[in-house]
């Protein structure tokens, strides 16, 4: 008997990629499926929960996600490795994960906790299709020994990757040069998370200017507030300012007032460009 499906996105800031993957699989067993609409009644009702800081407000009968902790709630192999239904939100790009894991294991992030050391996860086409442009979700491609065949798919086929993070630590002649081949839509993401790795972000950007990426192609997250002072926090905005970079902050606590206002100064672009931090703070 075809059901009706609700699939509630509570929290995500992009297309939640493992409602798609609900969607299509749903589709297949003859179901309809629709973003949750809370005045409608469903058969059954899906929720993914993103941050911790977040409350459903609905009715649902089963809930996955970082933020809800129980991180042993998975989806089934037949439907993590199902092609999504893009028309659930209705994109025309690609997404998905070659690797799951890292090899980090930073203490203000989930992703080792949750999903262990890198691991391989899919190839690109099982989730792309000709699409024109894909959104990696992998938190650290080059630590897995399949990158090179992912990279050599997307530059085969012409993909534009959209606004792909990468580990600056990770960056060497070889895989630079495979980084250059590859057209991004918007910059290149990498991050900056406390002063230690000064040494290793100075040699990324150096290694990538020389493979011919321009350093203004470049942003850096910058997290702020965790183990850091806010001398250190502006000396490394300061220096990637001044290796031709675009630092972007990330607070640890969205609540503190000095994080809320550094971080208004710095991802302000007009103002950091025109303001000095000291008379900001004025």
């Amino acid at each position: 008997m075809k059901k009706t499906i609700g699939l509630y996105d509570i929290d995500s800031k992009i297309p939640n990629l493992a409602l798609m993957k609900l969607s299509a699989w749903h589709k297949k067993q003859g179901d309809q499926t629709e973003l949750y609409f809370p005045l409608k009644e469903y058969d059954k009702v899906y929720a993914s929960q993103i941050f911790e800081w977040s409350r459903p407000a609905y009715h649902y009968d089963k809930i996955g996600g970082s933020g809800t902790g129980k991180w042993g709630v998975v989806l089934k192999k037949e439907i993590e490795h199902i092609y999504p239904d893009y028309d659930l939100y209705k994109i025309d790009y690609a997404m998905g994960f070659t690797t799951r894991g890292c090899i980090r294991k930073c203490p203000f992030c989930i992703v080792n906790k949750k999903e262990g050391l890198i691991q391989e996860w899919a190839e690109v086409s099982e989730f792309w299709n000709g699409q024109k442009e894909l959104m990696l979700l992998d938190n650290n491609i080059l630590a897995s020994p399949s990158w090179k065949k992912s990279f050599n798919f997307i530059i085969k086929n012409k993909i534009i990757l959209i606004e792909h993070g990468m580990d600056i630590r990770l960056i060497n002649e070889e895989n630079a040069n495979f980084i250059k081949q590859i057209k991004f839509k918007g910059y290149i993401h990498f991050a900056f998370d406390n002063i230690g790795t000064e040494k290793q972000v100075r040699k990324g950007i150096s290694i990538l200017k020389k493979a011919g990426i321009r350093p203004y192609k470049l942003i850096f997250y910058v997290l702020i507030g965790f183990e850091s002072t806010p001398e250190d926090d502006l000396y490394r905005v300061e220096l990637l300012r001044s290796l031709g970079a675009k630092p972007f902050i990330m607070k640890f606590d969205k609540d503190n007032r000095y994080q809320m206002d550094f971080a208004r100064w710095v991802n302000h672009k007009a103002i950091f460009n025109s303001v000095k931090w000291e008379d900001y703070k004025k």
